[in-house]
């Protein structure tokens, strides 16, 4: 009797030592996804510089310090982006402002420069690193589940929208837009949103982008507000060698609000007689904007081997659009503190 209980209870102990080999393997892939989630996150927001692979193929990358340069896809047009000293900079194609209301005649004007401008939402703002992932967080922090799948070749989990790495280190690989509220797929597109952290060694690069960018930049417009131009006094001179010049005295009035900017005045006379025909002639000034400005130009005449006059007369033409006024080194100086020289 008794030597059939030692043998029950020692076929027991072996039972339990299989079972507990058998169940071990399992529990060394059990990663908690919220801690992964918010290790990721973490990282996310300490990063100097986020690349982000957006719809149509576009990259845009913001600095932690809310730089930003790259490319958009805005109403289905390819647009290159800058965000410097707390203002976004757009430059895009003259369907791109047609498609907002623009003349044909504006819009191809808006085609040729930079302007600043306003989104509904701010990339260069709420994709810094730090704003983006306080965002994501809590954008999932009431999701339940978490899924484990594959995204660009890695192994993530999946909460909500928002993948992260299922090993460490952590990071976010992948979100879908949606996460971050009305306003975001006009610039970021509806679908996924790929990121990268910039290395140490890619900061110098971004920055000379950066800088070339601003270099760009030149007088760019105000797009939103408008400036009203009329002339209200026209003097038109002549000599007797032909020359003629036109001088007009023009007023400016900002409709709109535009903080440091100012009014870039572009005028077009034409000057014509019966006996000599008709020339044109121009000039643009960068001018104060509310403000009353003396223009001018001149052409001249070939004047014909005949006696007599000739009378002359001047139709000037003005028209006006808001300028921003921009800080090139100030916005070079903060990308070299941030990024490094």
């Amino acid at each position: 009797m008794p030597r059939g209980t030692v043998s029950g209870f020692l076929m027991l102990i072996a039972v339990l030592v299989l079972s507990a080999c058998e169940a071990s393997p399992p529990a060394q892939h059990a990663q908690d996804p919220r801690a992964a989630i918010d290790a990721a996150l973490t990282a996310l927001s300490a990063e100097t510089a986020v690349t982000y692979d957006l719809a149509g193929g576009t990259v845009f990358t913001v600095t932690g310090k809310g730089l930003a340069q790259g490319m958009l896809s805005l109403r289905d047009q390819q647009v290159s982006a800058l965000r410097a000293g707390g203002d976004l900079y757009l430059r895009a194609p003259a369907a791109y402002w047609q498609a907002q209301g623009m003349s044909a005649d504006r819009a191809a004007q808006y085609g040729t420069r930079w302007a600043r401008s306003v989104l509904a939402f701010d990339p260069g703002w709420m994709l810094a690193p730090a704003t983006i992932a306080q965002t994501l967080r809590t954008a999932v922090q009431g999701t339940v589940r978490a899924t484990r799948t594959t995204a660009g070749g890695l192994d993530v989990f999946d909460t909500g929208g928002l993948r992260v790495t299922t090993e460490p280190p952590y990071r976010v690989v992948s979100f879908d837009s949606s996460l971050l509220g009305g306003g975001s797929t006009q610039a970021l597109g509806d679908g996924s949103v790929g990121v990268r952290g910039l290395r140490p060694a890619e900061l110098p690069a971004l920055r000379d982008a950066y800088n070339g960018a601003v270099d760009s930049l030149g007088q760019p417009f105000v797009a939103g507000p408008v400036v009203a131009a009329s002339v209200t006094d026209n003097a038109l001179s002549c000599t007797a060698s032909g020359a003629c010049t036109d001088t007009v005295q023009v007023s400016n009035k900002l409709v709109g609000d535009a903080p440091r900017a100012s009014a870039r005045l572009a005028l077009t006379s034409s000057v014509s007689s019966s006996r000599l025909g008709e020339q044109s002639c121009g000039q643009e000034v960068v001018a104060a904007l509310d403000e009353s400005t003396t223009m001018s130009c001149s052409v001249k005449f070939a004047l014909p081997k005949l006696s007599g006059t000739a009378k002359v007369s001047a139709v000037p033409v003005v028209t006006a659009e808001p300028v921003a006024r921009v800080d090139a080194a100030g916005f070079k100086q903060a990308a070299a503190v941030e990024l490094g020289r």
